[in-house]
């Protein structure tokens, strides 16, 4: 009787899972809407790159569905990615479109804020590596990195765990640059405001293809300098601007350096959940895939002034998979260079910039 009263329930259960199991993707998808997230606000670079791949990956997935971008600012970007990872569905419906750090927080261990395993997630792809760059008033007096060791600046951040809070007092701890941050702004967009505004002197980290748009009224007048360029290999368009790694004066150093940079070869990443289905996993990433080769957002991003240098989701992954393998010593340096924040000021956030929840 026992047995009975356990198997009805559980064939039941079987009996009406099976069909939703059996869908192939084409099935599943069609007149669905899939949801992207980005940790951000709107109107930044990765708010910008993702509504970017939005507006074209759906042609490309079997059963064509709509996709949404919607905005989840909070803990730089750990709200969004701890939200897509244990909250949200596990449909395919939901994907998290991250800062490239986000998925290197796990590396902090018991610092660490993430309620996510990254290598347990499913990597689907990156529009381009990245390349950053420090960038400062000219009105500060500083003309190149070599004045900061002698000069204090104070840089924009966003969330206080983003590369925009912790790379500064990376290369402070690292080279004895005297950067110091104003944490609390939502995006980059706010933080570029505030740099325009004179409450910030620049910032420490900014996406190249960001600020290239930029380029001739902020950087070719003089109004700001560009100080070194911050990822693994120099940018095409940045030859005479130092890379970071070209400050460094001890093999620790570059050992920091490039671990922590390691970030900027996955540029603008998706992430599906764990436990997402395979043949979900594998649609998306072969739409993804062929997204990026569609003419008419290679012609968008053009417009855009925005670089298409993808990654696949598995290049991703083996990428990650190589960089969780870093020795514990460098880990531990790299956490201790990014943990020590003198003076960091972080502002109060306003009750519609908690990232609660999502908005459009």
């Amino acid at each position: 009787m026992f047995m009975r009263t356990i198997v009805a329930p559980f064939a039941a259960v079987a009996a009406f899972a099976t069909p939703a199991l059996s869908q192939s993707p084409a099935e599943f998808f069609a007149g669905k809407t899939v949801t992207v997230y980005v940790g951000l606000s709107a109107g930044g670079g990765y708010d910008q790159n993702a509504r970017l791949v939005a507006r074209h990956i759906g042609k490309h997935l079997p059963g064509s569905p709509t996709f949404l971008v919607r905005n989840m600012p909070g803990g730089g970007g750990l709200v969004m990615m701890n939200y897509v990872a244990s909250v949200a569905p596990k449909d395919g419906l939901h994907i998290a479109a991250p800062q490239r750090g986000v998925p290197f927080e796990p590396l902090l261990g018991s610092a660490s804020h993430a309620k996510f395993e990254t290598l347990k997630m499913h990597g689907l792809g990156s529009v381009n590596s990245d390349t950053s760059v420090a960038i400062i008033a000219a009105r500060t007096g500083v003309k190149t990195w070599r004045d900061l060791r002698n000069k204090e600046v104070i840089v924009a951040g966003t969330g206080v765990g983003t590369e925009s809070v912790t790379v500064p007092y990376i290369v402070r701890n690292t080279l004895g640059l005297k950067f110091r941050v104003i944490a609390g702004y939502p995006g980059g967009s706010e933080a570029s405001l505030a740099m325009e505004r004179g409450e910030v002197d620049g910032r420490g980290t900014y996406s190249w293809t960001s600020l290239k748009p930029q380029y001739n009224e902020w950087i070719a007048s003089g109004k700001y300098v560009i100080l070194y360029q911050q990822g693994l290999r120099r940018h095409p368009d940045l030859k005479d601007v130092p890379l970071i790694t070209d400050l460094a004066e001890t093999q620790e150093q570059r050992d920091i350096f490039k671990l922590q940079f390691s970030a900027f070869e996955i540029g603008r990443p998706w992430f599906y959940a764990e436990g997402v289905p395979m043949d979900r996993v594998n649609a998306m990433r072969r739409a993804f895939d062929a997204s990026m080769k569609d003419k008419d957002l290679l012609v968008d991003s053009e417009k855009a002034g925005m670089e298409v240098n993808p990654m696949t989701g598995e290049e991703m992954m083996a990428m990650l998979k190589d960089v969780y393998a870093t020795p514990k010593e460098t880990v531990a340096r790299l956490a201790a260079a990014s943990s020590l924040q003198p003076d960091l000021k972080v502002l109060e956030q306003k009750k519609d910039e908690k990232g609660a929840k999502p908005s459009p």
